[in-house]
């Protein structure tokens, strides 16, 4: 079965989508009967519009855009979670010593980057008003608008900001590193697969191919370091040391960051949903069951089994 799959991060994986990467090179989709095909694309908003357009079956992407062209009335639906949190860190120049008035480089107004940033502005108790917001791009761009002094402050992937802090640190510097975020944001947008209404009715077989392929993955990286390491050297963006990449996987392992089975539970989505609309309370409220298709993972889980460690 042929899949086209849009993908938000641009031309590269990270460390927190890095799931899809082990799928596509452990041959998990191949070994459901898939033949993926990627297409790269800026930000979440654009890859689940090319698949509202047709010009792709199922894309990759942040939640908070799906949720939010759903309550536009599209026809979207989130059949799997890739994740369950992100594994950013915030980067700043060496001059800032406070984000107030700063200019925060984003991927796009509504993208992953930005809802992340939002939460975090929110919780460090600073008014959205207080920051401007520039919508730059993926994070290759970001990182050269940080660099370059464009930009004062932007979440950046784990290991690029970990690359970044060891190769410029006389430039910028990490000031709230992955475990600080955790803390100070618990409950984090993360990635899913998004499909249409359309789609999951003609092509159930795909999606279930997908939503399998993509928990055997989550559970491959999170039992085995070498699966890690071997889809991020191949994959990722930047160059780590053994002892680095090493220093990544368990911080994603110990957090339960990657999506053991599939994350649909319903105490998980309950809490996404209600801050998500507390940030956009100008959006249309929808209903979980109207985005949300569980019939995959639910399946998925049958017949894999449910990993004892994220257990509802």
């Amino acid at each position: 079965m042929r899949v086209r799959l849009a993908r938000a991060s641009g031309a590269t994986f990270g460390v927190d989508d890095i799931s899809c990467a082990a799928a596509t090179r452990l041959g998990l989709f191949a070994a459901q009967g898939l033949d993926v095909q990627w297409s790269d694309w800026r930000g979440g908003v654009a890859a689940t519009r090319a698949v509202l357009e047709g010009q792709a079956d199922a894309a990759y992407a942040g939640f908070g855009p799906v949720l939010a062209l759903r309550a536009q009335g599209h026809p979207c639906r989130i059949f799997v979670s890739q994740a369950r949190a992100l594994a950013q860190a915030l980067v700043v120049q060496t001059r800032m010593t406070s984000l107030r008035n700063v200019t925060w480089a984003i991927d796009g107004f509504g993208a992953l980057s930005h809802h992340m940033a939002r939460l975090v502005v929110r919780a460090m108790g600073i008014p959205e008003a207080g920051i401007r917001w520039e919508a730059v791009g993926p994070p290759p761009q970001r990182i050269a608008a940080l660099l370059e002094g464009r930009a004062g402050a932007s979440l950046i992937r784990t290991e690029e900001a970990l690359a970044l802090d060891r190769d410029h640190g006389d430039k910028v510097w990490r000031m709230l590193d992955f475990d600080q975020l955790k803390r100070l944001v618990p409950l984090q947008p993360h990635g899913v697969l998004v499909t249409t209404e359309a789609y999951e009715a003609a092509h159930p077989e795909a999606l279930q191919g997908l939503a399998n392929a993509m928990i055997l993955a989550s559970r491959a990286l999170h039992e085995r370091f070498e699966a890690f390491h071997d889809t991020v050297k191949e994959y990722g963006s930047v160059k780590l040391s053994p002892d680095e990449a090493r220093l990544l996987w368990q911080r994603e392992h110990d957090s339960g960051g990657w999506a053991l089975n599939g994350e649909m539970t319903a105490a998980h989505w309950d809490a996404q949903f209600a801050l998500f609309h507390e940030l956009n309370p100008d959006l249309k409220p929808i209903e979980e069951s109207s985005v949300l298709s569980q019939r995959f993972v639910a399946e998925a889980l049958r017949q894999l089994g449910t990993h004892k460690e994220q257990q509802a």
